[in-house]
């Protein structure tokens, strides 16, 4: 038989223990032991933590002053980068200041211009220095013979050049590549090749003079009927050294 519940009370009913034999017929039985057992906290329920509920969440907080040291290292180390982008700004640029009259231009700077009949010192690739000078402008000029003529609609124009050699003998100076008319249109005007009567293109231009002595020959140009010779340029080794200029006769 299954024990029960007592008429009219809400307790569990009896169930003996292992271990443990029913009470007699008409005896009652034992009370239950307690729960949880004495001296026991009872057990916590769901979600209970034993006292330590969870733990929010903990931020540091930055200091004040760490923004403003990191904003201000950055703000130094943008002034020295500008610094120094100045200072090799600086370093690069070069004036260029014209040398007095009677001075050598071998040292790369440009003289003033001159006029025609006035003379100027350069050096060739061996540091050999020698004096030119722009004695003539024959403008127009006439061919050497009957077969060199100027193109339609241009002149022959003929400069006369006198160099000197001053220390060793000129190398690699070749007058047509050295000089160039610079037209009052404002552009640059190469030799011709051809030769004007008169006078030779020194040695097919190529420059032959020992120390002491001179040599002069002439460079030809072509030119539009309507362009002026404004300027009048000569630039030692063939064209990659010093440059010196003469005004032309308008």
């Amino acid at each position: 038989m299954w024990p029960s519940a007592r008429s009219g009370q809400g307790q569990p009913p009896s169930w003996p223990t292992p271990g443990q034999s029913p009470p007699p017929p008409g005896q009652s039985p034992p009370p239950p032991p307690s729960w949880p057992p004495a001296g026991q906290p009872p057990y916590p329920g769901p979600g209970y933590t034993y006292g330590y509920g969870p733990r929010p969440p903990r931020f540091r907080r930055r200091p004040r002053f760490l923004g403003a040291i990191v904003t201000l290292g950055v703000i130094i180390v943008l002034g020295v980068v500008v610094g120094n982008l100045g200072k090799s700004r600086e370093n690069a640029s070069v004036s260029v200041t014209p040398f007095p009259s009677g001075t050598s231009a071998s040292a790369g700077h440009q003289e003033p211009p001159g006029r025609i009949g006035s003379s100027f010192e350069l050096k060739d690739g061996s540091g050999n220095l020698y004096r030119v000078t722009l004695t003539k402008v024959i403008d127009p000029a006439k061919g050497g013979n009957q077969f060199s003529v100027p193109d339609a609609g241009k002149r022959f124009v003929g400069l006369v050049f006198r160099v000197k050699a001053l220390t060793g003998s000129p190398r690699d100076e070749d007058a047509n590549n050295n000089a160039v008319i610079i037209g009052s249109n404002g552009q640059h005007y190469p030799a011709d090749f051809d030769g004007i009567a008169g006078y030779t293109n020194f040695d097919h231009g190529a420059i032959h003079v020992s120390t002491g002595e001179t040599v002069t020959g002439s460079v030809t140009f072509q030119l539009p009927t309507d362009v002026k010779v404004s300027t009048v340029q000569w630039t030692a080794l063939s064209g990659f050294g010093s440059t010196v200029e003469w005004i032309g006769p308008g």
